[in-house]
């Protein structure tokens, strides 16, 4: 890796060789929404990457799947109809679906937890932010490798709207609208809708249909703000989503054609409401807060043979289907100091975090010891209660010393069909300190070390087979401990007075205590498998991960990110007897990269080219079977005319098959059950019109 070097020289050059006059008036202002201090990102300690609504036009990104691939250190796993399941520097889960996921990677949209039910509808995003790293002093246990938060659009003083219209190929349909206004100097409010609709890129050849993977998603975010006094700002946010999306992904051909007659679905509707209050009236200290309610019920199901019946006299057919509901509310309080306030000359955050979620399932399966038709449902009631806070320190006026800590409580009742009754808790900690160096106001060099965790949890799958009398050896996984993350980085900033170079460069090394892995038992090499989650001994991640931008030329500008990890499972045997002690894991390319540039051609024309690649994978901490390396090419051409803004795009363009979820066992009577690889395909190329009338 013979660019590392460089890259850390570009990053610390253009740190030293900016100029301190005038920068108040030209550094850049990204304010970093999910920061406890809301800070500027080129102050602010850490591995982040932002994402604008203008960095997601530029690839033409309708969707959270489209955007993953641009960062450095990301990857995703769709195990749905889309990706709902994040890694960062190759740590994160893949699916759910017996048992509850505790994400290692979470999801906030406007603040509230939408961790394990994704992300529908950015055609309203003001801004993604990308946490990469344990993030539990800021975020908790669902931040154990990073976070993923999304701030839609708001209120404006003004009159302002956008309507917007995408057609495409396989059928493809996207209309998005927001408007917002102020009512008065006090109150204001927006509406943002999205409706997308595609038959998707599958084609059943059995049932003669293209569009039983098909997508059909709505989205509605309303927010009201109201400013009763100069002091109190008070926020009121309200979401809808709707996902009826249809789920044939696997084809025992290893292709686009699918044979299910019995396809599957993937379908969620969630609310969410939240309130926000931000008070500045103390004196020592500003007050912000939120508490948000959010429910969700999916229904998520599959034919589990992939086949119809009459393909094979040693056929089986099979379907598999679990009925989620779950329901949460959230607490977040917290103080930031003033300048009044402060201690000793140092910043300080005080906050308040409590937790309630119920998760209940009911799966529909077919029972094979019983030779019949059988559910299984379970309940779980999960209870957080942390404390954190955050010091900032000046040390001189250069350095600073930044440290924060969170003390956080679970606790656990699970129950289900099977007569199991289990209560969990665990108290966890975590922390994080950082040596900043400020050069100047536009470049930061900075030293850190942070803790974070993930709570532990019970294998109901696990429990309820070893009840069946016939998986006994599954009584040794009823349940899993948290897992620890420790990370050690290093990180330059830094970003020219013109603004002619941005660079962010870090290099980390973790360090992963009872690791959390997902295991896999099929005992008869049949088609019942057992799930669990189980901890491997430790396991290694370390790379380093950069984002550049240059502009070349008043009419050019080049963005560049790109990522090289090495992982290392530690000391991990399945049940199965395999030893994958030492392989790396799951979801963690070895490197990964993102070329993109504009081009303003004219004022009103403009060209955007992106490349985007990843190497070949690991798709399970169980098995050994592997993705492929892939290059992703993406174009973009846009007029701007007045208020209209026409554009053409492609995704894809190389039309390459690209593999989001892998598998590795025997599912075709055909060949005797002979085992194979089969991956569920990310879209295939695709061409696009997009025309939005902004006013």
């Amino acid at each position: 890796m013979r660019f590392i070097p460089s890259l850390f020289t570009l990053a610390v050059c253009s740190s030293f060789s900016i100029q301190a006059d005038n920068a108040e008036t030209a550094i850049e202002r990204i304010t970093v929404q999910g920061d406890l201090r809301q800070q500027s990102l080129q102050q602010l300690a850490g591995s982040i990457a932002v994402v604008s609504e203008q960095d997601a036009k530029r690839t033409s990104a309708q969707h959270l799947d489209d955007l993953l691939n641009q960062f450095a250190n990301v990857n995703f796993s769709a195990g749905a109809s889309r990706g709902r399941y994040i890694q960062m520097r190759g740590i994160g889960e893949r699916s759910e679906f017996v048992d509850t996921i505790n994400p290692s990677v979470g999801i906030l949209i406007d603040g509230i937890d939408y961790s394990g039910l994704g992300i529908t509808g950015i055609s309203d995003m003001a801004q993604l932010e990308v946490f990469r790293g344990p993030e539990a002093s800021r975020f908790g246990a669902n931040a154990l490798a990073g976070m993923l938060n999304l701030t839609t659009k708001g209120p404006t003083a003004t009159p302002e709207g956008k309507l917007s219209a995408t057609l495409a190929n396989y059928d493809s349909r996207q209309l998005a609208a927001q408007f917002s206004n102020s009512v008065n100097s006090q109150l204001g409010y927006s509406l943002a809708l999205e409706q997308q609709s595609s038959d998707g890129f599958i084609d059943n050849t059995y049932l003669n249909r293209d569009d039983t993977n098909n997508i059909d998603e709505f989205s509605g975010r309303f927010k009201v703000n109201y400013h009763p006094t100069e002091r109190l700002a008070l926020q009121f946010i309200a979401h809808l989503s709707d996902q009826d999306n249809g789920y044939d992904a696997f084809s025992l051909d290893r292709n686009r054609n699918t044979l299910s007659d019995e396809p599957g679905q993937d379908k969620i509707r969630s609310k969410a409401l939240a309130l926000n209050a931000d008070y500045s009236g103390l004196g020592f200290a500003d007050f912000n807060g939120q508490i948000s309610w959010l429910t969700a019920d999916s229904d998520y199901g599959f034919d589990e043979d992939w086949s119809y019946v009459g393909i094979h006299p040693d056929e089986y057919a099979t379907t598999d289907r679990y009925l989620r509901a779950r329901e949460q509310i959230t607490l977040d309080y917290r103080l930031v100091s003033t300048p009044a306030g402060q201690l000793g000359g140092s910043d300080w955050v005080l906050g308040l975090y409590v937790a309630g979620k119920d998760y209940d399932l009911n799966r529909q399966f077919w029972n094979w010891d019983l030779w019949q038709a059988d559910s299984f449902s379970s309940s779980l009631e999960r209870s957080n209660a942390a404390v954190y806070g955050e010091l900032t320190t000046p040390l001189n006026a250069s350095w600073s010393l930044v440290s924060g800590m969170r003390l956080e409580r679970y606790a656990d009742i699970y129950s289900d069909s099977s007569g199991n009754a289990i209560k969990n808790h665990d108290m966890m900690w975590g922390a994080n300190v950082s040596l900043n160096y400020q050069v100047n106001n536009q470049a930061l060099i900075y030293l850190l070390a942070a803790r974070g965790y993930k709570a532990g949890g019970v294998n109901g799958d696990a429990l309820a087979k070893a009840a069946d009398g016939n998986l006994t050896e599954l009584n040794s996984k009823a349940s899993f401990k948290p897992e620890t993350l420790y990370n050690a980085e290093f990180g330059v900033k830094g970003s020219a007075l013109d603004q002619s170079i941005t660079a962010r460069v870090a290099a980390f090394y973790m360090w992963r205590d009872d690791m959390q892995v997902k295991g896999w038992l099929n005992p008869d090499s049949g088609p019942q498998f057992a799930g669990f989650i189980d901890n491997a001994g430790s396991g290694r991640n370390y790379g380093i991960e950069m984002e550049n931008r240059l502009q070349l030329h008043p009419q050019l500008a080049l963005f560049l990110s790109a990522s090289w990890l090495k992982t290392r499972l530690g000391n991990y045997i399945t049940l199965d007897g395999d030893n994958l002690s030492g392989r790396e894991q799951a979801q963690a390319p070895r490197f990964q990269y993102s070329v993109a540039s504009d081009w303003y051609i004219t004022d009103a024309l403009t060209f955007n080219l992106s490349l985007q690649g990843k190497d070949a994978f690991f798709y399970s901490d169980g098995h050994n079977a592997r993705s492929k390396r892939y290059e992703l090419l993406n174009a973009r051409i846009s007029y701007q005319l007045a208020n209209w803004e026409l554009a053409a795009w492609t995704r894809n363009a190389l039309d390459k098959d690209i593999g989001v979820r892998g598998f590795y066992f025997g599912n075709d009577p055909r060949d005797g059950y002979e085992p194979h690889v089969y991956e569920q395909l990310s879209e295939p190329r695709r061409v696009g019109v997009t025309a939005s009338y902004q006013f």
